[in-house]
């Protein structure tokens, strides 16, 4: 049996809900998704039988944004077996993708990367800088 093929936003809530942030609220607050983005992956997922999905009666408190809410419940989620065995999966090929370079590409490889690292902390810099600016002229 082949593994289904994920967007990125997918793997992402699949790796949300394996790390504790099993509901919609959760899983937004942690990460860049949209609602809506959770919602429609819930609902591919649990077709897929890679999660199965709750949505508990009542309200519930949480701090967000350093005030205190008090909403409908949302959307919970948990993984299946299948779901915790295509993680494990992807984990696997992952590391495997790594594990069959030579000392050299590695090398290469590192280097690539603390240079992108390098150029992704400059243009953060910039763009905090630009914000900072933009906020002192409102």
């Amino acid at each position: 049996m082949t593994e289904p093929e994920l967007r990125d936003k997918e793997q992402i809530i699949l790796q949300q809900v394996d790390s504790g942030n099993d509901d919609v609220q959760k899983i937004t607050q942690a990460t860049t998704l949209e609602n809506h983005h959770v919602t429609y992956a819930f609902k591919k997922l649990e077709e897929l039988d890679l999660l199965t999905v709750s949505k508990p009666d009542g309200t519930v408190e949480r701090i967000i944004d350093g005030q205190k809410r008090v909403f409908q419940h949302p959307k919970q989620a948990e993984l299946t077996e299948k779901g915790e065995h295509h993680l494990q999966q992807a984990d696997t090929q992952e590391l495997d993708e790594y594990e069959n370079l030579s000392h050299h590409e590695l090398v290469k490889q590192v280097h690539r990367l603390e240079q992108e690292l390098a150029e992704v902390r400059e243009s953060f810099q910039l763009f905090r800088e630009q914000v900072k600016r933009e906020l002192k002229e409102r």
